[in-house]
């Protein structure tokens, strides 16, 4: 979307058209004029009727909602001495509502001003005498000729403005004006050219005579003339003030002179770094007397070298010296303690000594390391006693915590005692069962046990949900009594098969044998002997309904068994062969009954008890005689038990579009050990304690089951600041040397961030063993070193120290090494909201990037960091722009008129001249690669 036009106009007038006298330069405007108005009623005649206009004289005050902005801002210190004050007001006709004439050539001059008089003996704001308003005093030793502009340029600094998104057509205008009242607006400026540094009082007064006597509460009668004339010598001058403020300018310069000051330099080689002597380390180091190391600062130079040390084999020979010496605390006797050099991060590796070459290991055989690792423990000693007390003040709920901490830890003893005496030991069966209402959140955990997951498992074996669920639970219960009584008759099967037995791949791998005689329930099991023998997975809907015709197919009554009942059941049950119910006696059942099994009845196995035998089924009738040449059909029961059993198998055992008929596998035992696990408290009962803290405590493990809820102290302060406390040199070595206006392209350098924050969190941890603090010596208390509240999203500068494991020292676990701007000017201290982002060439508008941190040191140096790959930071470009705001008026540095206290209004109109005097929004552009090329010799 384009901004908006904005348009200047030398002034505007709302209203009825009103014969008024011209403003001609050569006298000035009377203070009250009478006209005539036209005066009709309905369709009668008009009349004209004498009216006399309200005038400056009239005016009292001006109400404060009127006035929307003020440049500079009230109390502001440091506004640009090139630019000029103003004040704008809400009613863009208000300058011009009380003047009592018409514009002449243009030109109008408003019934009010803005005054900029120089805070100074002599020069008073009075409180309200007779009137209602303060009054501005102008007398000896001040000189009101100096600090007054000449009210006959005052229709040069007075303008109205519309914002238009069009062409600026006078129909534009007049809607622009009547439209939206954000759009329009009126504004005074005061010609008053200003010194630097120096205090100021801004004040909205009347211009007119009659207007300042109405305002101090004079009665203005038929005062004539401006409110006062410039003329050497004149005296005391004392008006009324609408509205007032007080500001003071700064140094020489705006934002476009010291931007386009600024000069983006390379560094020399070596820029950033600084010797280290390791001649008399005192280890017994031969050939050693000229030996170095490189150390750098918080800071590099891109080009940074990596071999820091001035002989490539003495990095080997130093580690290997130093070592012994840091480790000989580890076989001194308990009864004689060896006080030895500090092992920077001991806490964070068990056991604390050095081996492997590791982060841990690097930090403390380098020097370079241990220089950095031993300024953490500086600020830490010279901060003691504040940031112990701000550890307690974070602490002031620990003994709500400490009560939370010994209540978590007996109710995961007994969380652990239960689920070790009751829920492992279940066989998979049972266990499953007891289990079953977890199994919603079973199926969502990840795996406990280092195998598959439970919903992996579950989905594998293809169960449906109602395996687990509450009817079957019910029936199968091992204490209910359909199984005691089962398990009394001896049918009961094996625990196991209630589950394997769903699983489609045992109900697949059953076989079914085709019977003769009448198909009885009993009559299809596996105990009736067949010839054929046909597989349950060729048993589908598609085999039921494309199997060829039976026309002979029918439905006979099996007669119920004598005797008593085994033991009822409610509902429908099974028993011989013969569904029988369980209220109202036997009841005759269709039996089925295939033709060609001779009509002969089917053998029926009888349970213990049951008694005498029963009596044989009737005989099918006689099927007629059929042609041969007809095609066979199903008789009404084949058709109606082709239909019935389609369905019933459709459900029992569908289909799948991408495997065919639904199979699956389940190992009961392995199902059972990840639920086992899932369950276990380690999980689940140290996850419900984590959720009431907010944060995270460290994960529960084998040796430790219960997480360490001890509070630990936090600080989100970024420690590069203590860091410069300790002196500019340890951020950046050779920061003094680097002149004024000047950029440069540096890196942050992680190997000394890392090696800093550690030796905080070292230090910090003994301190607060020392004073008995009850937290964690592996906590991490500090893990932001730059400042990043420019990016409140980033993450820390550190990963957690008790996650480094065997990392290296700088390694970019979170983030890469960044590149950073550094600006030696004023223009940021003077102008801090200013808008510095880096863009790629190439790269399309809005695409620009946004420091990720930033920082300053007094009195001049700022700094900003860029997530840009160092790899292609050449293809980047820094931009730094003024923020974009509301229009601003003044002179370029150096362009103002001289020898006059007030600029002259040389212009033809007051919209020509606010055109010209307009300063609008700079900004500079520097490309990377001047920062990175290589100074000349």
């Amino acid at each position: 979307m384009t901004e908006p036009a904005l348009l200047f106009l030398p002034w505007v007038r709302r209203g009825g058209a009103l014969s008024l006298p011209p403003d001609l330069p050569s006298g000035h405007p009377p203070s009250h004029v009478s006209t005539t108005v036209g005066v009709s009623v309905n369709d009668r005649p008009g009349a004209d009727v004498p009216v006399q206009l309200l005038g400056p004289g009239d005016v009292t005050g001006v109400a404060p909602q009127q006035v929307i902005r003020s440049d500079p801002a009230p109390n502001a210190r440091t506004f640009e001495s090139n630019y000029l004050a103003l004040v704008e007001f809400d009613d863009p006709g208000l300058p011009w509502l009380f003047t009592p004439a018409s514009a002449s050539d243009g030109k109008l001059r408003p019934w009010l001003c803005l005054v900029v008089v120089r805070e100074q003996p002599g020069v008073r704001l009075l409180p309200a005498g007779k009137g209602a308003l303060p009054v501005l005093h102008v007398g000896t030793p001040a000189r009101p000729e100096v600090e007054l502009p000449n009210l006959a340029d005052s229709w040069a600094w007075a303008h109205a403005q519309v914002a238009l998104d069009g062409a600026a057509g006078s129909a534009a205008v007049a809607a622009a004006l009547a439209g939206d009242p954000a759009r329009n607006l009126s504004r005074l400026m005061c010609g008053r050219l200003l010194a630097e540094q120096t205090p100021y009082l801004a004040c909205v007064v009347p211009t007119f005579e009659a207007g300042r006597r109405a305002g101090l509460g004079d009665d203005p009668g038929d005062a004539q003339g401006p409110a006062w004339t410039i003329a050497d010598g004149m005296g005391t001058v004392e008006l009324p003030v609408y509205h007032h403020w007080r500001f003071a300018t700064g140094p020489s310069g705006d934002f476009q002179s010291l931007a386009l000051a600024i000069r983006g330099r390379p560094v020399e080689d070596g820029f950033g770094l600084r010797p280290i002597d390791l001649s008399t380390a005192g280890l017994g180091l031969s050939g050693t007397d000229d030996a170095q190391e490189l150390l750098g600062g918080a800071l590099l130079a891109l080009d940074a070298p990596t071999q820091r040390w001035s002989d490539p084999a003495l990095p080997d020979r130093f580690s290997a010296a130093l070592e012994p010496v840091l480790n000989a605390p580890d076989s001194a006797p308990a009864a004689e303690p060896l006080l030895a050099p500090p092992r920077y991060g001991s806490a964070y590796r068990t056991p604390a000594t050095l081996a492997s070459g590791s982060w841990y290991e690097q930090l403390n055989l380098d020097p370079a390391a241990r220089v950095a690792a031993a300024l953490g423990t500086l600020v830490i000693q010279r901060q003691q006693e504040t940031l112990a007390a701000a550890a307690w003040e974070q602490s002031a709920d620990l003994s709500a915590a400490t009560r939370v901490v010994g209540l978590a830890g007996l109710g995961f003893a007994l969380a652990d005692s239960l689920h070790r005496r009751h829920v492992a030991p279940l066989s998979p069966e049972v266990g499953l069962f007891v289990l079953a209402p977890l199994r919603a959140a079973m199926m969502t955990a990840p795996p406990a046990s280092g195998g598959q997951s439970f919903a992996v498992q579950w989905n594998r074996a293809r169960l449906p949900g109602a395996a687990l669920g509450s009817a079957v639970r019910r029936v199968t219960r091992v204490r209910g009594p359909a199984v005691r009584t089962a398990e009394r008759d001896g049918t009961m099967p094996p625990l196991l098969d209630w589950i394997g037995s769903m699983v489609p791949s045992a109900r697949l791998a059953r076989s079914f044998a085709a019977p003769s005689g009448p198909l009885t329930f009993d009559g299809v099991g596996p105990t009736v002997p067949s010839a054929r023998v046909l597989s349950w997975a060729a048993l589908t809907a598609d085999a039921v309904t494309n199997s060829m015709p039976h026309p002979g197919f029918a439905l006979s009554a099996t007669p119920a068994p004598a005797g008593p009942r085994p033991f009822p059941l409610p509902g429908g049950i099974v028993t011989g062969g013969v569904f029988t119910e369980a209220v109202g006696g036997p009841a005759a059942r269709p039996a089925l009954r295939r033709p060609d099994d001779g009509g002969g009845p089917s053998p029926i196995r009888r349970r213990p008890g049951d008694g005498g035998e029963p009596p044989d089924p009737p005989d099918p009738p006689d099927l007629p005689d059929r042609p041969h040449h007809p095609p066979p059909r199903d008789s009404a029961a084949a058709a109606l038990f082709r239909t019935v059993a389609a369905k019933q198998l459709g459900r029992f055992a569908p289909v799948t579009a991408d495997s065919g008929t639904a199979t699956g596998t389940v190992v009961l035992g392995t199902l059972m050990a990840e639920a086992v696990a899932l369950t276990a408290p380690m999980r689940t009962f140290t996850a419900a304690i984590g959720a009431l803290f907010t944060t995270a405590p460290a994960p529960a493990t084998d040796d430790t089951p219960m997480p360490d809820l001890r509070f630990t102290p936090r600080f989100d302060s970024p420690m590069a600041h203590s860091l410069a406390e300790l002196g500019e040199q340890w951020l950046l070595p050779g920061l003094a040397g680097v002149p004024a206006n000047t950029a440069l392209g540096l890196r942050t350098n992680g190997a000394f961030v890392e090696a800093f924050m550690v030796g905080l969190n070292h230090e910090f941890g003994r301190e607060l063993l020392w004073r008995e603090f009850p937290t964690r010596l592996t906590a991490t208390f500090f893990d932001r070193f730059w400042d990043a509240a420019v990016a409140p999203t980033e993450p820390p500068d550190i990963p957690q120290l008790d996650q480094w494991a065997d990392r290296a020292l700088g390694a970019p676990t979170i983030r890469p090494e960044r590149f950073v701007l550094l600006l030696r000017s004023e223009l940021m201290r003077r102008f801090p909201d200013a808008v510095v982002t880096a863009t790629k060439r190439g790269a399309a508008p809005g695409q620009a990037l946004l420091p990720t941190f930033r920082g300053s040191l007094d009195p001049d140096v700022t700094f900003f960091g860029f997530a840009i790959p160092l790899a292609d930071a050449d293809q980047y470009a820094i931009s730094i722009a003024e923020q974009p705001g509301a229009p601003r008026f003044g002179f370029e540095v150096g362009e103002a008129p001289s020898d006059v206290s007030h600029a002259p209004a040389t212009d033809a109109s007051a919209a020509k001249l606010a055109g010209r005097l307009r300063q609008l929004p700079s900004r500079i552009t520097i490309p990377v690669q001047v920062l990175m090329r290589k100074p000349e010799s």
